[in-house]
C-alpha cells in the first residue's frame, strides 16, 4: 500500500508540477498565465501546510531561503 508523501516531498513535486507549466506559459509568450499559474501554485502550497497540521508559511517552499524569523537562535 502506497504511504503519503512528506510534506516536503509533495511540495517539491507541486513545484516541479507549476514551474514547468510556468516555463511553458512564459515560452508561449502568456505572461498573464504564468502570472496566474504563480499565484495558484503559492495558493495551492500554503493551503497543503495547512492540511499537513502545519503552520502556512512561504519559507518551507523549494528554493526559498529561511528568513531570520525561522532560523533557530543559536544558544
Amino acid at each position: 500500500m502506497p504511504t503519503a508523501p512528506s510534506i516536503e516531498q509533495y511540495l517539491q513535486e507541486l513545484h516541479d508540477d507549476y514551474a514547468s507549466r510556468i516555463n511553458e506559459a512564459v515560452a508561449e509568450d502568456r505572461d498573464d498565465l504564468a502570472w496566474q499559474l504563480a499565484d495558484a501554485y503559492t495558493n495551492e502550497a500554503l493551503r497543503a501546510q495547512a492540511d499537513y497540521g502545519l503552520t502556512p508559511t512561504l519559507d518551507r517552499l523549494p528554493g526559498r531561503r529561511p528568513t531570520a524569523a525561522t532560523i533557530p537562535a543559536a544558544a
